[in-house]
């Protein structure tokens, strides 16, 4: 099946059902943005290719955000942190790139644990 806004947000749910730390998924609530798509290019296949990845996270501060990709590192590592404007806008490197919702939010520039 074909992602889709609704598909999203019902991954984006799951992934938060499972997050223990109430103050990690609050954050992560609070700067969730009704999920996109967007053409990113990959950066290790042939020149132009690109994968669509739905930003489903803003953290305008950073310029960065989380991205959610089937292709590229996923299924394995489908949730990516990704810039949302610039230069660097593709799928970026595999280092960005986790199995979960709270592994990218807890390795991005959004999370700052008080």
């Amino acid at each position: 099946m074909p992602l889709s806004s609704e598909r999203m947000r019902a991954l984006v749910d799951a992934e938060l059902a499972r997050i223990t730390d109430s103050t990690l998924a609050a954050r992560i609530r609070e700067l969730l943005v009704p999920p996109y798509p967007v053409e990113r290019e990959w950066d290790y296949g042939s020149p132009g290719q690109t994968y669509t990845c739905w930003t489903v996270l803003e953290h305008p501060d950073s310029n960065t955000g989380i991205a959610f990709c089937e292709e590229g590192f996923g299924p394995t590592f489908p949730w990516g942190l990704v810039f949302l404007t610039g230069e660097y806008v593709s799928i970026g490197m595999d280092s960005a790139w986790f199995d979960t919702l709270e592994e990218t939010m807890l390795n991005s520039m959004a999370w700052s644990p008080g």
